[in-house]
């Protein structure tokens, strides 16, 4: 499978990724348009999104994309860092709090709402594929 969106792997904090944290991973499409993909948190927060980009080579559905729409050089998947927490309890307290944030006045792709739970895979080339579409 050829894989063609382009990938911004934390292109303006790379260093701070290195930790612990939050992070964001966010889909842009053709027209410029950004919506938010996932929220996570880790200890190892480059890692943790390398093994996101992992799983996506592996099947790109993870993230809800299906074979055309990973071709496409159109798309930019963005990788970015929200917030450095060392702290285990806050990280994830926040992790929750930027989640419910977003669901104001957003939805999250591959997220259903419920901490840092992906929808399933339906649901998730459903939504891409709507944003993705969107014009």
């Amino acid at each position: 499978m050829n894989i063609g969106i382009k990938i911004d792997f934390f292109s303006n904090n790379l260093v701070e990724a290195i930790g612990a944290g939050i992070y964001k991973i966010s889909v842009i499409n053709s027209n410029g348009d950004i919506a938010p993909l996932y929220i996570g948190e880790s200890v190892f927060v480059l890692v943790r999104c390398a093994t996101h980009l992992f799983e996506l080579k592996r099947n790109p559905k993870y993230f809800g994309f299906t074979e055309k729409t990973i071709s496409s050089s159109e798309i930019t998947l963005k990788f970015e860092l929200l917030q450095q927490i060392e702290d285990r309890k806050k990280r994830k307290r926040y992790e929750k709090e930027v989640i419910k944030q977003t669901l104001q006045t957003q939805k999250l792709i591959c997220q259903g709402g419920i901490s840092d739970r992906m929808k399933d895979i339906d649901d998730k080339i459903e939504s891409l594929t709507s944003f993705l579409n969107s014009k």
